[in-house]
């Protein structure tokens, strides 16, 4: 399996008996999961489902973790108390209805699905059976993205008039990895792993949430599977006045300077798949935020804030609980929103906004602005 650097200590927690959890899917993004949970005094890993057998394989028989091909046999024998899904998109729908008939809380990955039809009908199978269903927004855990909000919260930079992020660089076309229709479906939106449908949708999340509003107009363009790739671009208007801009391309070279590298604490993702933390980030990905009296500039993975404003450019400490264990963190937020009864602090509803967003970029398709109902 992959290497990881080790976990920084989490934080003081009251529960005194960790819930059982189990994880629906072990590709590449399993593989982490599966690691910040082992680390988590809030969780037990109780099984792992995946049809794969060589994925399943790569669970050391020496961690007591027990695996199994088919979901339905690990819902019946494990019986967890929450199940994380981390299939492709397109099963979204029927694997949640599953975990939750049986009576496990879910929390999903992104995006939530393909279709809103698709999103409520599993935010009703949840609620019918009487389990939370939470929306895995990853990026609102990582610790640098965190302490940027609670800056943007205290006026610390002003009204912000302008969030961007882009992922524009590979090794060329030839180079790229399309997802595939594994994941998801020819002629539907798709894209690379570093594209606005798999990467984007967690941008699209967080842009509002840093700043607390709400898009309202959406002019963008996205790749379909099975057509030809090109440039993704996004840009978001927020009813607050606030501007965002994406921008994605894995198939052409950076321009990114040597000494414009960080090292980073996290592990990371780029258009070559992830990378443990720990390491010198050549290319290391970054949201800026521009504020009418100072500016940030968020390192989500490799763990660093910067803020710039009047007073000079200095760096910003952040928790020392970088990824992959913000899945850790993620998951331990779930568990005190269960114990409490309360709502998902990250709702599934959180997850039909970003694809809400996302689909009309679709419907734009670089021709017209589209608006966004609030």
């Amino acid at each position: 399996m992959q290497a990881f650097s080790e976990p920084r200590p989490a934080p003081a927690s009251p529960i005194a008996e960790p819930m059982t959890v189990a994880l629906v899917g072990f590709g590449e993004v399993g593989v982490v999961h599966h690691h910040a949970y082992r680390n988590s005094p809030a969780v037990r890993l109780v099984g792992v489902a995946d049809p794969n057998p060589a994925r399943l394989a790569l669970i050391d028989p020496a961690d007591g973790v027990p695996t199994y091909a088919r979901l339905e046999d690990m819902l019946a024998e494990q019986k967890p108390q929450i199940a994380c899904v981390l299939t492709p998109a397109a099963t979204h729908e029927d694997v949640v209805r599953a975990c939750a008939q049986a009576g496990a809380h879910v929390l999903c990955e992104k995006p939530l699905a393909l279709s809103e039809a698709s999103a409520e009908a599993m935010i009703a199978a949840c609620r019918e059976a009487g389990v939370k269903l939470s929306y895995g927004s990853s990026y609102r855990h990582l610790p640098a993205v965190r302490e940027a909000r609670r800056l943007i919260a205290e006026d610390a930079i002003g009204r912000v008039r302008l969030l961007q992020e882009q992922a524009v660089g590979g090794t060329g076309p030839k180079a790229q990895r399309p997802m595939g229709p594994v994941h998801y479906p020819v002629g539907g939106p798709g894209g690379t792993g570093m594209g606005l449908v798999d990467h984007g949708v967690h941008l699209i999340d967080i842009f509002g949430w840093l700043i607390g509003d709400h898009v309202r107009g959406v002019f963008g363009r996205g790749n379909r599977t099975g057509e030809p790739l090109g440039v993704e671009f996004l840009t978001l208007t927020f009813d607050g006045g606030a501007v965002g801009q994406l921008v994605y391309d894995d198939g052409v070279f950076p321009t990114t300077l040597p000494g414009e590298g960080l090292f980073s604490w996290g592990g990371f993702w780029d258009a070559a798949g992830y990378h443990a933390g720990g390491q010198w980030a050549a290319h290391p990905g970054c949201i800026h935020v521009h504020g009418e009296r100072g500016a940030l500039r968020i390192f989500h993975y490799a763990n660093a804030l910067f803020l710039n404003d009047a007073d000079g450019l200095r760096q910003i400490p952040v928790e020392d609980r970088p990824a992959p264990h913000h899945f850790a963190a993620q998951i331990e937020a779930f568990v005190e929103d269960i114990r409490a009864d309360a709502a998902p602090a990250t709702p599934a509803e959180a997850g039909v906004e970003a694809l809400r967003v996302l689909l009309a970029a679709y419907e734009s398709d670089g021709r017209r602005t589209v608006a966004i109902p609030g």
